[in-house]
C-alpha cells in the first residue's frame, strides 16, 4: 500500500505511547519531537490519533502533556492529527499479570485530585481513561469522569467477575481496553472479563490485531461475536515502532524489539506495546480474519471517533 493510499483511508488510532523513536512517556519530550511522530504516523497512514499516556511519575506526565498541548497549539498539523489524550494508568491493579509492563511503583487509587491534575495540564483534552474495576472505589470514580465527558475503559486488571465488572459498568464505563491483553495468563474459564466484554451490548471492545497480541482464531471470534460497531482497533505503538530490532528501555525497564515486530520484556515475560502501524494491521484484519474494507473503516476510523465522542468531519 502506498503512503497516498494509507493517508486516504484515514485511520484514528487511540492508543499510541510512542514512534519512531519518539516516547510519549519518558521525560525530555520537546515540541519538535511530537511535531515529528504526528508526520510520521501520517505517512505511514494514520490520520489522528490519542497520545497515550501510561503509569509513571505524575510530575513526568503532566510536564508530557503540557509539551503535546503546546506542540497542538504551535503547529496547525498537531492541532488536526492530536484528538486529546488517553491516559491507560494509574488507576490500574499493581498485580502481576494485570500491571503487564506499567511500573507498580507509580500504580494509583482512584484519585480526582490526580486526575484534575492531568485534565487541567491537558486544558479538558483527556478523552479517555482505563481503570481496573476491581479497585476499590473504582465505580464512583467512574461514575464522575463520566459526568464530566469523559469516556472510561475497563482494563489492566485481574480476572475479574461479571459481578465485580458490573459497577462500572453501570457508572458508565463504555469500553474494553486492549481485550485479551494486560491479563493474567490464567483466568476462570467461564466467569471472566473476556466473555463479559463480548457479550455486554453497552460496551465497545478494543483490541490490538498486530499479529502478536492476539492469534488469528481470537480475531476471528470477535469479528463474529461482536456486532462491528462495538469494536474498535488499536495499534498501542511503542517508540520502537519503525526503528530496527535490538534492546529498548520501554516504562523504565528493559524490551527486546523482535525482527518480526514483536516487543517483549524477558524479565516479566509479557509484551510491552506493539510495533505494527494501524495501516498494517487493517491489512492484517483482511488477510488473517476476514474482515471486510467496510470493516476496517468501521473498526479503524468511525467507531474509534465515535467512542470519545467525535465525528469524522474532524478529520476535513
Amino acid at each position: 500500500m502506498s503512503n497516498n493510499q494509507k493517508q486516504n483511508q484515514g485511520w484514528v488510532d487511540l492508543q499510541i505511547n510512542g514512534y519512531g523513536g519518539v516516547d510519549f512517556n519518558a521525560p525530555g519530550l520537546t515540541v519538535d519531537a511530537v511535531k515529528a511522530v504526528v508526520r510520521r504516523l501520517a505517512a505511514d497512514g494514520t490520520a489522528a490519533f490519542l497520545p497515550t499516556l501510561v503509569t509513571g511519575d505524575p510530575e513526568m506526565l503532566i510536564a508530557i502533556v503540557r509539551t503535546i498541548v503546546a506542540a497542538r497549539k504551535t503547529d496547525g498539523e498537531c492541532a488536526r492529527r492530536i484528538l486529546g489524550f488517553f491516559f491507560e494508568g494509574p488507576f490500574i491493579s499493581p498485580v502481576p499479570g494485570a500491571v503487564g509492563t506499567h511500573p507498580v511503583e507509580w500504580v494509583h487509587p482512584p484519585d480526582l485530585a490526580l486526575f484534575d491534575r492531568f485534565q487541567d495540564a491537558a486544558e479538558g483534552l483527556v478523552r479517555m481513561v482505563n481503570v481496573a474495576a476491581e479497585v476499590p472505589g473504582m465505580p464512583e470514580f467512574v461514575r464522575t469522569l463520566v459526568s464530566r465527558g469523559v469516556m472510561v475503559s475497563l482494563g489492566h486488571e485481574m480476572a475479574a467477575t461479571p459481578a465485580e465488572l458490573e459497577p462500572c459498568l453501570a457508572a458508565g464505563a463504555r469500553a474494553f481496553t486492549h481485550l485479551g491483553n494486560g491479563l493474567p495468563n490464567m483466568i476462570p474459564r467461564h466467569d471472566n472479563v473476556i466473555f463479559t466484554a463480548l457479550a455486554d451490548d453497552r460496551a465497545t471492545v478494543m483490541f490490538i490485531p498486530d499479529g502478536h497480541h492476539l492469534p488469528d482464531t481470537i480475531l476471528k471470534v470477535y469479528l463474529r461475536a461482536v456486532p462491528r460497531e462495538r469494536l474498535v482497533a488499536v495499534s498501542d505503538a511503542q517508540y520502537p515502532a519503525g526503528m530496527p530490532p535490538g534492546d529498548y528501555d520501554v516504562c523504565g525497564a528493559r524490551a527486546r524489539l523482535e525482527p518480526n515486530g514483536l516487543l517483549w520484556n524477558p524479565e516479566r515475560k509479557c509484551l510491552v506495546g506493539a510495533t505494527t502501524p494501524m495501516a498494517r494491521m487493517m491489512e492484517l484484519l483482511q488477510s488473517r480474519a476476514g474482515a471486510t474494507p467496510d470493516d476496517c473503516r468501521a473498526l479503524g476510523r468511525e467507531n474509534p471517533l465515535r467512542l470519545i465522542g467525535l465525528t469524522p468531519d474532524v478529520l476535513d
